[in-house]
């Protein structure tokens, strides 16, 4: 799952997080979650802390380590080919992410199986 969350006075979107309310172990249980923030300005990381931090308790979604952040979201992947070297970077970035990101989806296919939930909440 990629989950794209543009900043919001520093917060994580409302609607992103609302999600969480209703999405539960059923829907994303034991699976994968990539963190991609969006800012306009130079910000982008304080909604992917809080998301992390407070989104995956009860739905068991799981955060790999890596995460993308896009800056100066408006001069970003805005045709087929990079126009500057930030640009450029996150087209790198992105794609070695998201090869990680299937990596851990293989790997924890078989979780879901394997484990089989016994409490309601994270706690």
């Amino acid at each position: 799952m990629v989950l794209v969350s543009p900043e919001w006075h520093g917060m994580a979107s409302p609607a992103l997080k609302n999600f969480f309310v209703y999405a539960g172990r059923r829907e994303l249980g034991h699976k994968p979650g990539l963190l991609v923030g969006v800012s306009a300005g130079s910000g982008g990381a304080y909604p992917l802390s809080e998301l992390r931090t407070s989104s995956y308790k009860n739905c068991r979604l799981c955060y790999p380590p890596e995460q993308l952040i896009g800056r100066q979201v408006e001069t970003l992947l805005n045709g087929e080919t990079a126009v500057d070297e930030a640009d450029a970077r996150i087209r790198t970035r992105a794609d070695w992410t998201l090869g990680v990101l299937v990596q851990y989806a293989q790997a924890m296919r078989p979780l879901r199986t394997a484990i089989a939930p016994a409490f309601a909440s994270g706690m």
